[in-house]
This record gives structure tokens, sequence and C-alpha cells, in this order.
């Protein structure tokens, strides 16, 4: 069981998560860049696209939705009617995620710079870096 240290510890991290995700939400609507509910960003079989988590941003999806799995034609379980159902704590790569081929060129930077943003911040509160697959490391 963990203990209430532990559970304030997470608590203030994720507060720390939600920062960071603000500041790139910033960036992104700063950039023009926008959900058009098109559903192509959940659709890893379509894009040939591996998405991968840190143990700090599974938390709350695990607590509050449960396990992330691909359904049968590979898109995310967590699609509905073309929007995220997890969308306020979707991960890094999900955010970073652009349909518009304008805008591709970017996507790898901010990735990259906000990836690094989260691993200081595990390191921070004392949290592991696990930076796996979202999808509980199965290939797609």
């Amino acid at each position: 069981m963990a203990s209430p240290e532990s559970g304030a510890i997470l608590a203030n991290a994720l507060s720390a998560l939600a920062e960071v995700y603000g500041q790139l939400d910033a960036e992104l609507a700063a950039l023009g860049v926008e959900c058009r509910a098109c559903g192509r960003c959940c659709d890893f079989a379509r894009n040939g696209y591996r998405l991968y988590a840190c143990h700090l941003e599974m938390a709350p999806i695990l607590r509050s939705h449960g396990q992330p799995r691909l359904d049968a034609s590979g898109r995310c379980c967590f699609l509905a009617d073309g929007r995220c159902s997890v969308r306020p704590w979707r991960p890094l790569g999900c955010r970073a995620f652009f349909c518009d081929p304008y805008h591709r060129p970017r996507e790898q930077d901010l990735y990259h710079a906000f990836q690094q943003r989260l691993r200081r911040l595990t390191e921070r509160y004392g949290l592991p870096w696990d930076y796996a697959p979202f999808f509980g490391g199965v290939a797609h």
C-alpha cells in the first residue's frame, strides 16, 4: 500500500505535469495547431506510430480509465466520437502529433524539448523514468 507521503508526492508531481502540459498546449496554440476531432492521431495502425509514455504520464490514466489498449482496427481504446476520452491527461506523444502536414517539421523538436522537461520533472520528484510503450509493449 502506498504511504500518505508517496501519495502527496504523486499529487504534487501530477500538478507539475499538468503545468508542463499547459505550457505545451500554449505553444501549440501559438503555432495555430488545433484538434479537428478527426481521430487520425489515435489510429496507430494507419500511422505506423508507436506511442510511449513515462510512469508519471500513465498514473492518472491507469487510475481513472484503466490500461490502454488498441481495438481490433488498431485505434486507441480511448478514442470516442473523434476525441480522446482522456484528453486532459493524454501523453506527450499524443499532444505533439500534428495531423496538418504544415506543422509536421515542428513536431519532433517540440516532442524532444518537452520530453526532456518530463524527464527532469520525474527526477525532481524521485519517480521512475520508465519511458515505455503506452499500449503495454504490444507492437503496432
